[in-house]
């Protein structure tokens, strides 16, 4: 009984929260004119069609054993001659191409002409209280099918809000994520290797004690959902390979917060940052 009131308090979390992050999100979008940049979409000469790769029934049929490198991931959309391929998880109610993260991809394409691949991840983005996991489940495959499909190809993971929620979640292991009854599957080894950098904004599941945080947070705040355990994502941490930016009272990310914190990303040069970032682990990479 106890476990079945557990879950359903975690369900009231997820679901509470991605109502708050919905009603957020489109006052972000009105107040880029404002002194943000405009939103520009993904770029034309690097950006593929939002496809979204079909996970394959489990070939072992062991939960949390599904990382083969060579099981059927599906189609993952990856385009073999781009060296890096940058996948926008966005936030709740964001549209495909024109979101906090499709500038930041724009100028991580820019710094590298005809070299980059973008693609942004096809998840619902909704309240729905299956929407992460549906994220989470798309992305998995995707990065196994990319790591298949075109080995050669380095990954660069951008996710605000839920999306963040979303990258973090699909690069744990499964007794790491929100929803641990959700998908059981793992990126296989040459996937998580092939990861070049991650960025995430707002993450609802942060946690004030990660070594690789960022911004103007409270340590002693946590994320407004679960927050995710400190090794979840040590892996990452230690090759420098990620950055979680939470600004200064955004509610998603440090509970008691507001909302104007969670718009502050628009406008508070942590894009520009990222940018910089993932730039220079892509040069440091020798691509």
């Amino acid at each position: 009984m106890g476990k079945v009131c557990t879950r359903l308090r975690d369900m009231t979390r997820v679901v509470s929260a991605m109502i708050l992050v919905a009603s957020i999100l489109p006052l972000a979008a009105c107040g880029m004119g404002d002194g943000g940049d405009a939103a520009s979409p993904a770029p034309t000469a690097t950006a593929t069609a939002s496809t979204s790769p079909s996970p394959q029934p489990s070939s072992t049929g062991v939960p949390g054993n599904n990382t083969a490198d060579n099981r059927n991931w599906g189609d993952s959309g990856c385009d073999s001659t781009k060296s890096v391929r940058v996948i926008i998880a966005r936030g709740t109610g964001e549209s495909v191409d024109d979101g906090l993260l499709n500038p930041v991809a724009s100028a991580i394409a820019d710094a590298f002409p005809g070299k980059v691949q973008t693609t942004s991840l096809d998840y619902p983005a909704t309240f729905d209280l299956n929407s992460v996991n549906d994220g989470v489940t798309a992305l998995v495959a995707m990065l196994g099918g990319g790591a298949q499909q075109c080995p050669a190809q380095k990954t660069v993971l951008l996710g605000f809000s839920q999306g963040a929620a979303v990258v973090g979640d699909a690069l744990s292991d499964p007794q790491y994520r929100l929803n641990t009854n959700g998908t059981r599957d793992r990126i296989p080894e040459t996937a998580s290797r092939n990861v070049l950098a991650v960025v995430m904004y707002g993450d609802p599941r942060f946690n004030g004690k990660a070594s690789y945080n960022a911004g103007g947070f409270d340590p002693a705040k946590n994320g407004m959902l679960a927050p995710r355990d400190v090794t979840a994502l040590s892996g990452y941490a230690r090759d420098e390979r990620i950055v979680d930016y939470c600004a200064t009272n955004d509610v998603i990310c440090q509970q008691g917060g507001v909302e104007e914190g969670h718009r502050s990303y628009f406008s508070d040069g942590t894009r520009e940052q990222g940018v910089d970032f993932v730039t220079s682990r892509i040069h440091a990479s020798g691509l």
